[in-house]
């Protein structure tokens, strides 16, 4: 018995003196238990939504009060026409617009049917949907509101024996997806996961396998600077990723119908930097470790913010404000904002100069850091 609790006492020594094998052990089952019970929630807030209404009547003023002031709505103004607020919603600026029909009073007294159509981002199409079914729950009660006030003699017209009938006919309307496949939502989401982990997985463990095998001090003994053997070590890898996203592209356009709305030339750019800021990433987590096992656990890790704070399933805007501030981080979430932009709505490339800009700067960001922590001798 004592020679086994000598044994158990070597086995605890040997994880106490890992810190990252205890990281994983002790708080990865903390973080999976928060993001799903804390962070991460199916609902929608803060939706951000103008209105088009040409009448500029009292129950069109209604309707709009109703919805500004709920707790789920933002208001961002009034617009004029269509035109502008498909541009809104190719800047990313708004994700739900309600447009008035004309003569909306007037129809809605005269027991006409009213009309008023919901415009959402099909890109997304269930967060589209969860954002119309909100503004129609609204929309509903405010009818009810208008119905009962309109009964009141006050508000009889004169010569009329009542309102009978007063009916708001809502429409929905999923721009850019109008049939709301799914997969038009998930693809952008899947190749940005996809290429993340490859990515760092390929690139940490190619270099921590050269230290591990004792040839790295072989090639920091050679005449050339130390970027240019890293940087050597890295273009295999950017052109073996550059051929998995043809790939994949292939895939989902041949095989999944998935068309390519936008210019190619732009989703190849913005790709490119995406494939080399994960690049720069997996080359800082080589330069954190020293095991293959442990490279690749921690690229294995990235799933969990490339799924739950990268805004692939998940809205953003419902998540706490502490979480919102660390997706900024996840480079997953600005390719997939990018690859919807310009997959799905066809957007040019000033449209998604954001994303691409947070790319570059992370990308960098991550090679400076690997640049620093590099080491130039073997321990």
């Amino acid at each position: 018995m004592k020679q086994f609790a000598s044994f158990v006492r070597k086995e605890f020594i040997h994880i106490l003196r890992d810190p990252r094998s205890l990281l994983i052990l002790l708080v990865l089952p903390l973080i999976m238990v928060l993001l799903p019970g804390y962070v991460i929630k199916s609902e929608v807030k803060d939706i951000r939504v103008v209105f088009l209404d040409p009448s500029h009547d009292i129950y069109t003023r209604q309707i709009i009060d109703r919805l500004s002031v709920n707790d789920y709505f933002i208001f961002k103004g009034y617009v004029q026409t269509e035109a502008e607020t498909t541009g809104l919603f190719r800047k990313g600026e708004i994700d739900l617009a309600v447009v008035f029909g004309p003569e909306f009073a007037s129809r809605l007294l005269h027991t006409q049917d009213a009309s008023i159509q919901l415009l959402a981002d099909g890109s997304e199409p269930n967060q589209a949907g969860m954002r119309v079914a909100y503004a129609q729950q609204i929309i509903m009660a405010a009818q009810k509101e208008i119905q009962r006030k309109a009964a009141t003699p006050q508000l009889i017209a004169p010569g009329k024996g009542g309102v009978t009938s007063m009916n708001i006919n809502v429409e929905s309307r999923m721009l850019f997806n109008p049939q709301q496949r799914s997969e038009m939502g998930f693809v952008p989401g899947i190749v940005g996961v996809i290429m993340l982990l490859i990515c760092c997985m390929m690139t940490s463990v190619a270099i921590v396998r050269e230290r591990e095998t004792g040839t790295m001090e072989i090639l920091l003994a050679s005449p050339l600077p130390t970027i240019d053997i890293v940087l050597a070590k890295l273009t295999p890898y950017l052109c073996i990723s550059f051929i998995n996203l043809m790939t994949i592209l292939c895939l989902t356009n041949f095989i999944m119908d998935i068309p390519m709305m936008g210019s190619f030339t732009t989703y190849l750019l913005t790709s490119m930097i995406y494939i080399f800021t994960s690049l720069m990433l997996g080359l800082l987590i080589s330069t954190c470790v020293n095991t293959q096992l442990a490279a690749m656990l921690i690229s294995l890790l990235l799933i969990v913010p490339g799924i739950y704070l990268s805004g692939m399933i998940f809205p953003i805007e419902s998540m706490p404000t502490a979480a919102q501030v660390i997706s900024n981080i996840v480079p997953t979430k600005w390719f997939i904002s990018a690859s919807r932009k310009i997959m799905i709505e066809g957007v040019a490339l000033q449209y998604v100069s954001l994303e691409i800009l947070a790319l570059i700067i992370e990308g960098v960001i991550f090679l400076l850091l690997s640049w620093k922590f590099f080491k130039t001798r073997l321990e």
